[in-house]
């Protein structure tokens, strides 16, 4: 109980903080960077740990590890993030989404094998991917200024609460016990070098081959945000990995 009082505080005095930062609406083809020579120490110190860890990491996992099993590893983190888009899609009044998302969940931990196989899509329950920035953006918080996480990446206020709270309140976190819960996170971790060798050719224009990476990965990272907020997903999208970030 005590736990939940203080978990319920701590969203409460994020939420204080992002309406603090981010009052007022941004037009949608304004860069709003006011951090920007922080952001661009963290951008560097982003690149460096891609260069040293993260692209070499993903080189070794796509040579030596086979598309089937690089498949299984992506359905099952995709898998993990299904309760928590379900929770917001609850707090976004979208119900029938929800259940959607709820449905695919049961089906892929199930007939799936603890989400390894996704049947779920074979029956048209597709993932409709969401999260806490989104279910602010609906009740009115503005996205705030742009920032660069360490380790993460492209975010803004909004978004940086979204990914917090979303770690909160998912209910994966609430219900599986240690060590188990740790082996969620390394399936987490092998799905990101997953991302990175997928996508490796997009990301080594962003961060090695554009004048300026910085410039490059802030006006990506926003212009996909904003798509997605907006409802106005196209389906080139899909193949992005900024096209579901906060």
């Amino acid at each position: 109980m005590i736990m939940t009082i203080y978990r319920f505080s701590s969203i409460i005095a994020i939420l204080s903080i992002v309406t603090a930062c981010a009052s007022g609406s941004v037009p949608s083809d304004h860069i709003y960077d006011p951090f920007e020579e922080t952001n661009r120490q963290i951008h560097e110190f982003n690149k460096t740990v891609d260069a040293i860890a993260l692209a070499p990491s993903a080189d070794v996992y796509g040579a030596f590890v086979p598309e089937e099993i690089r498949d299984i590893v992506d359905n099952g983190a995709n898998n993990l993030a299904l309760p928590g888009q379900a929770v917001n899609h609850v707090l976004q009044g979208q119900v029938l989404h929800a259940l959607q998302t709820t449905a695919r969940f049961a089906i892929n931990s199930t007939i799936g094998l603890a989400g390894l196989f996704d049947p779920a899509s074979d029956f048209g329950l597709f993932e409709i991917p969401t999260n806490f920035g989104d279910t602010l953006n609906i009740y009115g918080f503005a996205e705030g200024p742009y920032l660069e996480l360490p380790l993460i990446g492209g975010s803004t206020a909004r978004g940086t609460v979204g990914i917090v709270v979303d770690f909160m309140i998912d209910p994966l976190r609430q219900f599986i016990p240690s060590p188990e819960r740790e082996y969620l996170f390394v399936l987490k971790g092998l799905n990101i070098v997953g991302d990175r060798h997928t996508y490796s050719d997009l990301f080594n224009v962003l961060l090695y081959e554009s004048a300026d990476s910085y410039a490059s990965q802030r006006i990506a990272y926003l212009q996909n945000m904003r798509h997605n907020v907006q409802n106005e997903l196209v389906i080139e999208n899909l193949e992005d990995p900024f096209a579901f970030d906060y």
